[in-house]
């Protein structure tokens, strides 16, 4: 015969010595609070109650019934006590511990699982971006757009080149001599540039030339024989340049006024990034420099060019790769002929260097756009073998700031778009020539001219005020020709 509920609460208050307590509620209230003490973790059980063992015993009773009615033996029947009950509340616990586990276990394997798809297809996108610009790269016939000067091609070709063999890029690269600049470069920046919200949307880079003699091009007397400005669109891509006649009179830092050249000479590019940035209204915090050494490179790994050459430049070329030969003890064999002639990387950076003919530095920029045109189209038809032949031997002649990862991204930006050969700073119309300090200066007449022209062509920003500091070096400038 099955005990009332009273009878069970009474005999469980007993053998629990839960005291007089006659109320359940208060007692599964006080289980259940010594078990949070124990660390154990109730939360999403269903509350246990006499009423739920009652259910329980009355649905076991009714099978015990059916069981009779179907002729089949019934165990003997057992009077429950507060023991089955007890016996019931773990089982019950148990049974919902277990639920939990598996709950718990089922869902961290679902993220686990949406985790690891994710990466997969992260990782899908990745390849199929990098195969889609290999691809663009392989199919790509551009234009040949020559620039007016042979060291802004020649980092472009080095950076560019990886491209197509886009992960043995980053290794090579970083044979590249790494220069960090100081923060102390934000300094030439004008707070009117670095509030300025349409420069903000470009990326400027300072380019050098270098004539370095002892292979150093940081330091030591190297003057920067070439000075350039990328400036590049970071939503378009967008890529447009303007040379800095390196003879232009400016202020090379602390109001010296003289060739800006000289800016490299007497603090490497640190101080000629300053210099244009104080005396142009630009922001740039990032160059690369590169020597003559890096072009002979370049040409012989894509197997020299083909050049008709003159009687007179012939002799030329022979003085200076005697020269070079001196200077960086690099062998060489004289051209012996006029005419169209097959030339090495000596040869013809030799070619490039000829300024003492008709013509003087506009020819000789002439011969280096030229050299420049040759090479590209060469470059252009070379296998994967030369391209990495160039830039194992050049990367290490390149010295600049930036990074193996925004070396690929230039590259990707200049694949992407054509080059733009903007004018020269100053301009033609705004330039006047005079002699300074015993040196024959280009002088930028009326400089806040000159700077917002550049801006114009640039940034696209027609109505640009220049700085107070560019307007101050207009002054001092103009004095040396009024």
């Amino acid at each position: 015969m099955t005990k009332s509920r009273k009878e069970i609460e009474e005999k469980i208050l007993r053998q629990e010595k839960i005291g007089e307590e006659e109320d359940y509620e208060d007692f599964a209230r006080r289980r259940e609070a010594s078990e949070r003490g124990k660390g154990r973790s109730r939360r999403g059980a269903k509350p246990h109650d006499p009423g739920d063992y009652n259910t329980y015993l009355r649905e076991q009773e009714a099978a015990e019934e059916k069981t009779r009615k179907e002729g089949r033996p019934v165990a003997p029947a057992r009077e429950p006590d507060a023991d089955d009950y007890i016996s019931y509340v773990k089982s019950y616990e148990e049974s919902e511990a277990r639920t939990r586990r598996q709950t718990l276990e089922e869902s961290e394997r679902q993220d686990r699982e949406f985790k690891k798809r994710e990466q997969e297809k992260a990782e899908e996108r990745r390849r199929k971006a990098e195969e889609k610009e290999l691809k663009k790269y392989a199919k790509r016939k551009k234009k040949s757009h020559p620039v007016r000067n042979f060291l802004l091609a020649l980092i472009i070709v080095i950076l560019a080149a990886g491209t197509g063999t886009f992960l043995y890029l980053r290794s090579l690269l970083q044979t590249v001599n790494p220069v960090e600049l100081e923060e102390s470069l934000q300094n030439s920046i004008s707070e009117q540039v670095k509030a300025d919200a349409q420069m903000k949307k470009y990326w400027n880079i300072a380019l050098f030339g270098v004539d370095s003699r002892d292979g150093n091009l940081l330091s030591g007397d190297n003057r920067s024989d070439t000075i350039m400005i990328c400036s590049i669109h970071k939503k378009s891509g967008e890529m447009k340049l303007v040379s800095v006649y390196r003879d232009t009179l400016l202020d090379i830092g602390g109001g010296d006024f003289r060739k800006c050249n000289a800016a490299y000479t007497y603090g490497g590019p640190q101080q000629a990034i300053a210099m244009l940035n104080s005396n142009l209204d630009l922001d740039i915090t990032d160059f690369a420099a590169v020597g003559f050494e890096a072009l002979i490179d370049a040409i012989d790994a894509f197997g020299g060019i083909d050049l008709e050459i003159t009687e007179e430049e012939r002799g030329h070329m022979n003085d200076y790769m005697s020269d070079m030969y001196d200077e960086i003890g690099r062998d060489y064999e004289e051209v012996t002929e006029a005419g169209l002639q097959h030339l090495s990387g000596i040869q013809a950076t030799a070619y490039c260097r000829i300024r003492y003919t008709e013509g003087d530095d506009f020819k000789r920029a002439e011969r280096q756009r030229t050299v420049l045109s040759l090479l590209m189209e060469k470059a252009k038809k070379a296998g994967p073998f030369a391209w990495i032949r160039a830039i194992r031997s050049v990367a290490p002649e390149i010295a600049t700031s930036l990074g193996s990862t925004e070396m690929i991204r230039l590259g990707l930006l200049v694949l992407k778009t054509d080059l733009t050969d903007s004018t020269g700073f100053p301009s033609q119309e705004d330039m006047m020539f005079a002699t300074v300090n015993g040196e024959s200066c280009v002088i930028p007449y009326y400089l806040t001219t000159n700077v917002i022209t550049l801006h114009a062509d640039l940034f696209g920003q027609i109505d640009y005020e220049p700085s107070q500091t560019v307007e101050e070096n207009k002054e001092i400038i103009n004095s040396y020709v009024e």
